[in-house]
């Protein structure tokens, strides 16, 4: 038992080589996070020639989030067998391939295969071994170390849209994409320094030796080593299944277990979860089709889409990394937080609509959506963990991607398709600030009727 209760308590290092972690993890994203982010500038001529709708480009941008997304649900199993750095270097490889062939497109088909699904799986495999590998490191430091490597993901495209633009009018779009492509290759050294947790007290070896022995064993002979000592509980006996009865279990239990779906009980993890997911699709649609909207709406040039492009990633850094550390240093609650971040994005987004051609109006509410994008960033990734244990962190953040992946598919065309219909796309921008509203006014209920009554009825204990 005393050997169960050492195995189980968590190390945090919360430094050291933690620190090589996250500038690994900012290679990774710097290297990697290049073509989407640039991609209404890039392929927004050709969509126009091809004849490409808001609807179907919609749909491309959210296959790709929705894929990223949904297959970090099952990435959860395999990190836990096979370790952070060989998952990463995979997914890495896919979008590294992704990036190349999305060079050679010719057609809106070609880039559902290379943009939506080659990157879209490859960023769904990589990022949750970079969430995992700030999980294990931190604690204390869990939100700076987040608003670090997340802030990394806008430091590229704060530079990047500018030399697209110069590129494009050089070389075209083909080997402006190959360049996108030498980038990405950058990101395999940060795979390759990725590594778990080592500890080297005496206390870490008796707990290495304990798992390797464990590992040898069968699921049941490992729960009558811990449990030896309660087996002499009757209610052990009746409630157990004997080894020799061979009772085979079903594959949806199995399943059950092992993306540990028993988190679906946790009724507050899962009102967060589905504010978290349909507030991310409404709001990624807009920053998304962004690009395409200012060329549209605002009959901003190219080059003008780049410059604010550029100005939203400067305002995302902001976001990820001043933002996270005002909050942290006047302890404001990252629920609370969040939910600040979707109000100021639609006044944003009402401002827009509003003033649509005028130029500082629209550089102000390009600012305030990058402020939100970032500072949502941060905060969707530190809300979790407080609702979760350490050991569960890899499958709610699993169950999170696998659901916001689900509706990004869904909303995302939703609102494509209200700019097709309605011909205005402003109605699109109300669309998007409706559905953030709503998980705000849904966060503010489960506060009243949930969390206050629980600490109401601990004080009272």
């Amino acid at each position: 038992m005393e050997i169960k209760e050492k195995a189980q308590e968590p190390y945090y290092p919360d430094g050291g080589y933690g620190w090589v972690i996250v500038g690994a993890i900012m290679l990774i994203n710097v290297s990697l996070l290049t073509l989407v982010p640039c991609f209404g500038l890039i392929f927004g001529q050709e969509f126009n020639e091809w004849g490409v709708t808001s609807t179907q480009t919609s749909f491309l941008l959210h296959l790709h989030s929705s894929l990223y997304c949904s297959f970090g649900f099952f990435t959860s199993p395999v990190l836990k067998r096979y370790g952070m750095k060989p998952v990463a270097l995979f997914g890495a490889a896919l979008m590294c391939l992704g990036i190349l062939l999305s060079s050679f497109a010719t057609s809106y088909i070609h880039l559902i295969g290379s943009t939506s699904v080659l990157i879209g799986l490859g960023q769904g495999i990589v990022m949750p071994a970079t969430y995992l590998g700030t999980y294990i490191y931190f604690k204390k430091r869990l939100t700076i170390a987040v608003s670090l490597t997340i802030t990394s993901a806008s430091l590229s495209p704060i530079v990047i849209p500018k030399v697209c633009d110069v590129m494009l009018s050089l070389v075209g779009r083909k080997y402006t994409v190959l360049l996108l492509f030498g980038v990405s290759l950058f990101s395999f050294i940060g795979c390759l320094l990725l590594k778990p947790v080592r500890r080297k007290d005496a206390r870490s070896e008796e707990m290495m030796e304990v798992k390797g022995a464990l590992s040898t064993t069968t699921q049941q002979e490992a729960t009558t080593f811990f449990l030896q000592d309660d087996q002499k509980d009757p209610v052990y006996n009746d409630a157990t299944v004997s080894k020799k009865s061979k009772t085979a279990v079903p594959i949806g239990l199995k399943l059950f277990d092992i993306f540990d779906l028993q988190l679906l009980h946790n009724t507050p993890l899962v009102i967060m979860i589905v504010g978290l997911g349909v507030s991310f699709a409404a709001e990624l649609n807009i920053i998304l089709m962004l690009q395409f909207m200012l060329g549209k709406l605002s009959l901003f040039n190219r080059s003008e889409i780049a410059t604010a492009a550029s100005i939203q990633s400067a305002a995302d850094i902001v976001g990820r990394l001043v933002v996270p550390m005002c909050v942290h240093y006047f302890k404001v609650h990252a629920k609370l937080t969040y939910a600040s971040a979707l109000v100021v994005a639609i006044l944003a987004r009402t401002a827009l609509s509003t003033w649509p051609t005028q130029k500082l109006v629209v550089y102000v509410v390009v600012t305030a959506i990058g402020l939100t994008k970032g500072t949502r960033a941060v905060f969707q990734s530190v809300l979790l963990p407080n609702y979760v244990d350490l050991d569960k962190i890899t499958a709610a953040n699993g169950i999170n991607m696998l659901f916001t992946g689900i509706v990004s598919l869904i909303v995302g065309p939703l609102i494509g398709l209200v700019r097709d219909t309605s011909g205005s796309i402003i109605y699109a921008l109300h669309s998007a600030s409706l559905l953030s509203a709503l998980c705000v006014v849904m966060w503010i209920i489960e506060y009243f009727f949930w969390e206050r009554n629980n600490s109401a009825q601990v004080l009272d204990k």
